[in-house]
C-alpha cells in the first residue's frame, strides 16, 4: 500500500506553486541543475506542476573527476527521462581560477553564470530557475555577516533578480532543507550526493557544517527565522538606499566622492565595481578605492581578478595587472 506524502512534501509542491504563480506553465524556462538532492527536487516538482517547457542546464566544473562526468550523465539521463532537453558544457574550474587570481568558488560561480548566459542566448530564453532554498539563504547571510558586508550582503539571495537582460528565479527560496529531503523521500527521487559538500575546507562548507549546528544546540532552529526575517528587513532598506545611489560610469570623480556622505560613498563605490567586473567586492575592496581619495598616499591599489584601481587627475579608474 503506497503511503501518503508527508506535510513536507506537500508544504513544498504548494510553496511552489505560489512563488510560481503568474508564470505560464506552457513557456519555456532554463533550469539549473547539478544533480544534487536540492535541484532534482526542484526539477520533480516542477513536472509535477505542469511545466513542461523545461530545458536542463547543467556544468560539469571538472572538479571531481569521474564523479563530475557521472553527475552529467546522470542528469542528462533524468532530464530525458522526464521528457526535457539538457544544455550541458565541461568547464576548466581550477585553470580559470589559478589564471584570474579567483578563488574555487568564485571561479565557478563565474563560469556557471558564463554557462547561463549562452544557454539563455542559444534557446532565446531568458528566464533561469535555481534550486536555492532557505537553509541557502541562512548560510549566505551568515557568510556576508563574516565578511563584513553591508544591507546588500546581510539582504542575501533575492527570490528574483536581473543579470545581463536575463531573469533569475529563486522559487524554493523560502522552503528549508527538511521539507526539500520529504519531498525527495516520498516521491523517491533519484539524486547524486556530492562528498565535498561533508569537507570543511571551504568557507560556506565550515558554515554549514561547523556554525550552524553549532548555533542550532545553543539556541535553537528558530535562530534561522530570525535571520530569514533580518534578510528580508535588510532587502527592503538597501532597495530604498540603492535607489538613492547614483549611476556610475568608467571613472570616478574623486570630488564628488569626497562630496558625498560616507554611505552613499561607499555604495556609489560598490556599484562601481560590480559594475566594472571586480569580483565578489566587498568592504575591503571598497575601502581600498576610497583610499585614493587621499592625495597624499598611494595613486593605485589592487583589487581581486588582477585588477587594480588608480587615481590620475581627479579620477578615478580601473586597470589590469
Amino acid at each position: 500500500m503506497k503511503s501518503a506524502p508527508s506535510d513536507g512534501s506537500s508544504a513544498l509542491e504548494a510553496s511552489l506553486s505560489t512563488a510560481l504563480a503568474g508564470h505560464s506553465r506552457s513557456r519555456t524556462y532554463l533550469v539549473g541543475v547539478s544533480g544534487g538532492r536540492d535541484s532534482m527536487a526542484l526539477l520533480h516538482a516542477l513536472k509535477r506542476l505542469g511545466f513542461e517547457k523545461l530545458v536542463v542546464c547543467h556544468l560539469d566544473h571538472g572538479l571531481r573527476g569521474k564523479f563530475s562526468r557521472a553527475d552529467a550523465k546522470f542528469v542528462a539521463r533524468e532530464a530525458a527521462r522526464l521528457g526535457f532537453e539538457v544544455e550541458s558544457a565541461r568547464s576548466r574550474t581550477k585553470e580559470f581560477a589559478m589564471a584570474t587570481g579567483r578563488s574555487i568558488e568564485t571561479a565557478a560561480r563565474e563560469l556557471r553564470r558564463a554557462f547561463f548566459l549562452e544557454c539563455s542566448k542559444r534557446r532565446r530564453c531568458r528566464t533561469l530557475l535555481l534550486a536555492h532554498h532557505a537553509d541557502d539563504q541562512v548560510e549566505t547571510c551568515l557568510f556576508n555577516f563574516l565578511r563584513g558586508s553591508g544591507a546588500a550582503g546581510l539582504a542575501g539571495m533575492r527570490p528574483e533578480s536581473r543579470q545581463n537582460g536575463r531573469r533569475i528565479i529563486r522559487p524554493m527560496l523560502e522552503i528549508p532543507r527538511k521539507a526539500i529531503s520529504s519531498f525527495v523521500a516520498d516521491n523517491k527521487i533519484p539524486f547524486r550526493e556530492d562528498h565535498t559538500n561533508a569537507e570543511s575546507g571551504h568557507t560556506r562548507n565550515r558554515i554549514r557544517n561547523l556554525v550552524i549546528p553549532a548555533i542550532d544546540r545553543a539556541f535553537g532552529e528558530s535562530f534561522r527565522q530570525a535571520v530569514l526575517r533580518a534578510s528580508q528587513i535588510f532587502r527592503q532598506e538597501d532597495d530604498w538606499m540603492e535607489s538613492l545611489t547614483p549611476e556610475v560610469s568608467e571613472k570616478l570623480s574623486c570630488s564628488r566622492l569626497r562630496a558625498m556622505p560616507d554611505a552613499l560613498r561607499h555604495r556609489t563605490v560598490l556599484r562601481w565595481l560590480r559594475q566594472s567586473g571586480v569580483p565578489e567586492p566587498g568592504f575591503a575592496e571598497t575601502r581600498r578605492v576610497l583610499s585614493l581619495l587621499d592625495v597624499t598616499g598611494p595613486a593605485r591599489v589592487s583589487l581581486p581578478g588582477s585588477l587594480h584601481a588608480r587615481r590620475r587627475a581627479g579620477e578615478i579608474f580601473l586597470g589590469h595587472e
